[in-house]
């Protein structure tokens, strides 16, 4: 089967596309990925790094991209020799020149000096993540794709616990959890190296988190960077309408950098779909405050029914002057500039209407 993605042509082995997180088999190709790969591409792009590593081939689908639409020097490790085959015979259709190593991850990132290295395993970064940050250039970046969805949100509490070292509830806020849980554990890691991280950009979408982080050395600002981690009670960070229930550890910075972002979306490129540019310009909002406002947990502790959001948008605009935001961890949730009392204040009255 023959697919077109960005400005490539792909050969996937498969008759058919199956979606989701995907097990190992010859030159798999997730669909569900492309806005993945669309925003790894204008980062690239804007982020300009000498030497790019797609770590987990597949079908090359992601190096080819990047080394096709940014003219990145690209390497593409898969360990399986099948795979390389498909990778091989979709080089050479693309007409791009990059170099494809059958070799695992492990071997190819300590041996080659990269300055941007892709981590998109099947399931938990967590065996491939040291490796990573200690062969990462000093000033590189790290992209990092995690589909061990029910250790992060605390679905499989044993899971969080022996992965992560963590407790998170599974809740409606789960996803900004799972993203603030992951970033924690990255940035512990690379502490203990005496490496700082900063995300750039870090998103949830069906099965799987995304964060490209930019790694720096020093051991003091490796210490700044641990302030940014603690436990946390939502009844506390957000609301009493949830219980007294300690957290993490949790990231508790920023999620995305805005110059990045925006340098990002400026980005001209053919191949990138407008509805991916047009998802990354909204990342920066989801640090207008640490979790959001989920107005089906406000309509159930009120026992209400969930208004409209635009409705509700527009009321406290009117009385508060406040500025809210979608945000992408819930179809339901709202990212406002207010505290919990005047959000419920606005929410209640928008409720007895």
């Amino acid at each position: 089967m023959i697919i077109r993605e960005g400005l490539s042509q792909i050969f996937i082995p498969d008759d058919k596309i199956l979606p989701g997180p995907g097990t190992k088999r010859v030159g798999f190709y997730n669909p569900d990925q492309v806005l993945n790969r669309d925003i790894t591409v204008a980062l690239v792009n804007a982020l300009k790094p000498r030497n790019y590593l797609d770590g987990f081939g597949g079908t090359g689908i992601r190096g080819i991209r990047v080394s096709k639409e940014t003219g990145t020097n690209s390497v593409i490790a898969e360990i399986n020799r099948k795979s390389v085959e498909v990778i091989e015979r979709n080089r050479k259709e693309n007409e791009v020149d990059l170099e494809i190593r059958n070799e695992p991850f492990e071997s190819v990132v300590s041996r080659l000096l990269f300055d941007f290295i892709d981590v998109d395993p099947y399931g938990s970064i967590v065996p491939y993540l040291d490796v990573a940050l200690t062969h990462v250039k000093n000033g590189g970046y790290i992209g990092l794709t995690a589909t061990d969805l029910s250790a992060l949100t605390g679905s499989a509490p044993k899971k969080t616990a022996r992965r992560y070292g963590a407790h998170v509830e599974n809740d409606r806020l789960r996803h900004e959890t799972g993203i603030r849980l992951l970033l924690s554990y990255i940035a512990k890691r690379a502490a203990a190296m005496d490496k700082h991280i900063v995300p750039l950009i870090s998103f949830w979408r069906s099965h799987y988190y995304r964060t490209i982080i930019k790694v720096s050395h020093g051991a003091g600002r490796a210490d700044e960077g641990l302030l940014n981690i603690r436990a946390i009670s939502k009844s506390e960070v957000v609301g009493p309408l949830y219980p007294q229930s300690e957290e993490g550890p949790l990231w508790t910075g920023s999620l995305n950098s805005q110059d990045v972002v925006e340098k990002s979306c400026k980005q001209v490129m053919r191949g990138i779909e407008a509805k991916s540019l047009q998802f990354l310009g909204t990342l920066p909002h989801e640090d207008a405050r640490m979790y959001f406002f989920e107005t089906a947990d406000y309509a159930s502790y009120l026992g209400k029914s969930i208004p409209r959001l635009d409705a509700l948008v527009e009321l406290l605009r009117e009385n508060l002057g406040a500025v809210a935001w979608r945000t992408h961890f819930s179809p339901t949730g709202l990212k406002v500039n207010v505290n919990h009392a005047e959000f419920l204040r606005i929410f209640e009255q928008i409720a007895v209407k």
